[in-house]
C-alpha cells in the first residue's frame, strides 16, 4: 500500500461521511459531544484543515498558513462541503505530480522545524490522523443510533485496483 492511494482512501471516506452527516440534523453535527474538538463538524473540518496543512502547504514547501479554526463559522454543510472540495483539489493535483524522488525530499514540520520527514511520510502520518478522527467520528455516531459510513480499505482497493 502506498501513501497516495491511502489518501485517495481517506478521500473516498470523507465523501462518505460528507453524505451521511448531510442527511443529519444540523443540531446532531453541531452538538457539543466533549470529544476531541467538541462536535462531528469541529472534529471533521479538523480533519480537513490537518489535510490542507500537511499536503497543501508542509510537503509542498509552501509558506504554512493558518486554516480556518473557526469552526462555528461553517453554518451548513454546504460550506463544509465546499471546504472539503477546495482542500482536495488542491490535494488531488500534487498528488498527480508526485514522483519517488519527490516522495523522498524532507520537510521541516511547522510544530518542530528539526523534525525532517520524508514527504512519503507526511501523507502517511496525515493518513493515520484522519483515520483517527473518522474512528472517533463512528464511535460518536455510534452513541447517537447513528450508523456512520463504511468503506473498507480492502474494498476501496477492490474499487480502485
Amino acid at each position: 500500500m502506498d501513501s497516495i492511494k491511502l489518501i485517495k482512501y481517506n478521500h473516498a471516506v470523507r465523501r462518505g461521511y460528507l453524505k451521511k452527516l448531510a442527511e443529519l440534523p444540523w443540531t446532531e453535527i453541531v452538538k457539543d459531544r466533549g470529544a476531541s474538538f467538541p462536535s462531528i463538524r469541529d472534529i471533521f473540518l479538523h480533519a480537513v484543515n490537518a489535510e490542507d496543512l500537511l499536503v497543501n502547504h508542509v510537503a509542498q514547501g509552501k509558506q504554512v498558513e493558518s486554516p480556518p479554526k473557526n469552526y462555528s463559522e461553517f453554518v451548513d454543510m454546504h460550506q463544509i462541503e465546499a471546504r472539503v472540495n477546495e482542500v482536495e483539489e488542491k490535494v488531488d493535483a500534487y498528488l498527480k505530480t508526485l514522483t519517488q524522488q519527490e516522495l523522498e525530499r524532507k520537510v521541516p514540520m511547522p510544530w518542530k522545524k528539526s523534525l525532517l520527514l520524508k514527504v512519503n511520510d507526511v501523507l502517511i502520518t496525515l493518513a493515520l490522523e484522519d483515520t483517527y478522527h473518522m474512528g472517533e467520528l463512528n464511535a460518536l455516531m455510534w452513541q447517537s443510533d447513528i450508523e456512520p459510513p463504511w468503506l473498507s480499505l480492502a474494498a476501496f482497493i477492490e474499487q480502485n485496483p
